[in-house]
């Protein structure tokens, strides 16, 4: 797969964002953020395929299928930088109160208040939690799709290693996913 991450992802991944209709335009490769070091599809929100099977420690934790297994699932990926602040909780509403620990809007620092932001986009209308909480998170959480093993672009290699690792193998062909175990 290209290092390329604005350019349109192949419309066999997701083939309604290649129609004229779709507002948004074709999918692609985002940049991490949030203090994620992994991209994700700017569509679905799948963790790049190259990135997942470049981190040593994950295991796949299929969703159910009322959430579309085995087409999605759930991965943690350890935090490169473990000490970092992330927002952990917020109170939003005219009779929240703070939680424990949490700190009052009117009293974030800059730091503070820069990790909110890097988490948060900011609310069109100016809105804000009554109060944040911060705190370490030693995983990021993701999730995968498997229709992503479908992109021709992708190394068969990175394919392989997903399929060997979550213990699935995958059939693309129509437009239909088909799977069976590894083996």
């Amino acid at each position: 797969m290209s290092d390329e991450t604005t350019a349109a992802g192949s419309p066999l991944v997701h083939p309604e964002t290649a129609s004229p209709v779709f507002r948004y335009g074709p999918w692609t490769w985002a940049e991490p953020r949030d203090g994620e070091h992994f991209r994700r599809c700017s569509f679905c929100g799948c963790v790049r395929p190259d990135d997942l099977a470049a981190e040593p420690a994950w295991r796949a934790e299929w969703a159910d299928r009322k959430y579309g297994w085995p087409h999605k699932f759930y991965v943690d990926i350890p935090n490169r930088n473990p000490e970092a602040l992330f927002v952990t909780s917020s109170s939003w509403g005219s009779t929240a109160r703070a939680l424990p620990g949490e700190v009052p809007w009117d009293e974030l620092t800059d730091e503070q208040r820069a990790i909110y932001d890097r988490n948060h986009r900011p609310s069109p209308d100016g809105r804000h939690p009554v109060s944040v909480g911060f705190g370490p998170r030693p995983n990021h959480f993701g999730k995968f799709y498997t229709i992503h093993l479908s992109d021709p672009a992708l190394d068969p290699a990175v394919k392989d290693d997903i399929e060997r690792r979550s213990g699935l193998r995958f059939t693309f062909a129509d437009g239909r996913v088909g799977w069976g175990p590894v083996g």
